[in-house]
């Protein structure tokens, strides 16, 4: 690659805002960085690494890379016989049947914050929720959750690994052994199944072959792995995230209220808009031209999801949140590489959104900061306190009637908690 002066000046401002997004320095708010990445175009790490942040390169480039291999702690990808097994056992029919469970915990939650009049989106919301549904469909205990918990998160982390040869041998060996732990647990739970004539949960049914395709045992338990390491967290990130979205502009959580069928938009706007999962890598496993630019077999492609979706190129207004006119964008991938696990990220986060619109009333920002993690990879929250007026009973209708704005007074408990609080 031959640059002249004045592009070389401008390439090396640019590799430096790409390592200081990639470092989470600027994890906050990394998007007037990105915007600025993309701006100037393709960057060249060195010979091999380049990043790719316009929608039109990251979305070629998701379609015709390929997946590099797992790193340690990272969730090994679906084999192509697995991938079709996953879109079935996730399908329609399956998410139909655990929506009311969806609905049911997300009121028990509320309900459990409600004396309180405020509640803590990350620790309430966020991860309590995604947890239990995918604890449900993987027939896995639900005191087991804060174990889970626990390795998920862990593992989790690994997507912010340093550079190879640059590792801390100690952490290494600490996710080595959390995926020893998980994967032990997992099969054990797939053991049981077969124990047990009267299971009826996911695994079962991926063993007994209901679906045309017996699994083994360890291909059933690596499906459960997958589930969870790849869906956890970037489940609970997306809620926490939608959830800061209808604070940040309070006429979207009345807008959400009159019409409940607006949150499966407002789930794509903020997918577009402040995706969970920022960044990802691709190999060029063959000479590419990505639009014009030409990308050697045995490149490693780095895809700036976060700064693609903010593209001019989609939208005229990329920096502001618009359910209305959600543009279309490549947080899931794309096929071949599209995740199996998006139907249930989509269910758990617009009915999340849509119940705290419906129950909590006067939500606002509480006293104190947001609190970021601090990963370039993987966006989320690490707590969101919010106050609230008050909770409307979990009888309240998840579908009105019409479309006026339901009764969101608060039950006489809560008001009497929210009077307490302001004596």
């Amino acid at each position: 690659m031959h640059l002249s002066t004045e592009d070389e000046v401008v390439h090396d401002e640019a590799r430096s805002l790409v390592l200081r997004f990639l470092s989470g320095e600027v994890h906050v708010d990394p998007y007037p960085v990105l915007n600025r990445i993309r701006e100037t175009g393709p960057v060249w790490l060195d010979e091999g690494v380049v990043v790719l942040s316009s929608h039109a390169h990251c979305a070629d480039a998701l379609r015709r890379g390929t997946r590099l291999p797992a790193a340690v702690g990272v969730c090994p990808v679906p084999s192509a016989r697995l991938r079709p097994v996953l879109d079935r056992v996730l399908g329609p029919e399956a998410l139909a049947d655990l929506a009311p469970f969806v609905r049911s915990f997300v009121d028990d939650r509320l309900d459990s914050v409600a004396a309180r009049g405020r509640l803590e989106v990350v620790s309430d919301l966020a991860h309590p929720v995604p947890m239990a549904v995918l604890s449900r469909l993987l027939g896995l205990p639900a005191d087991d959750a804060p174990w889970l918990h626990r390795r998920v998160t862990a593992l989790g982390a690994a997507l912010d690994l340093p550079p190879a040869g640059t590792e801390n041998p100690a952490r290494l060996a600490e996710l080595r052994w959390t995926e020893t732990e998980l994967e032990a647990y997992l099969a054990e739970a797939v053991r049981d199944r077969r124990r047990r004539a009267d299971a009826d949960d996911l695994p079962a049914r991926l063993i007994g072959g209901e679906h045309g395709d017996r699994l083994t045992d360890a291909e059933a338990a690596s499906v459960g792995r997958f589930l969870l390491v790849s869906g956890y967290e970037t489940t609970a990130a997306l809620v926490s995230c939608g959830v800061l979205a209808l604070l940040r502009a309070p006429h979207e959580i009345d807008a959400l209220r009159r019409d409940p069928s607006r949150a499966a938009r407002l789930v794509e706007e903020t997918l577009r808009f402040d995706p969970p999962v920022q960044v990802v890598r691709r190999l060029a496993g063959t000479d590419l031209d990505l639009c014009g630019t030409r990308v050697p077999r045995g490149t490693v492609m780095v895809l700036l999801l976060a700064a693609a979706h903010r593209d001019p190129a989609l939208t005229a207004a990329p920096d502001v949140l618009a359910p209305e006119g959600s543009s279309p964008h490549p947080a899931f991938g794309a096929n071949p590489h599209h995740c199996p696990g998006t139907p249930l990220a989509r269910l758990i986060a617009r009915t999340v959104l849509m119940r705290f619109a419906q129950r909590v009333a006067g939500a606002r920002f509480a006293l104190g900061s947001t609190s970021y993690r601090p990963s370039a990879v993987l966006r989320g929250l690490r707590a969101l306190w919010v106050d609230a007026d008050g909770f409307a009973a979990r009888d309240l209708p998840w579908q009105p009637a019409d479309a006026q704005q339901p009764d969101l007074r608060p039950t006489a408990h809560a008001a009497r908690c929210a009077a307490g609080r302001t004596s």
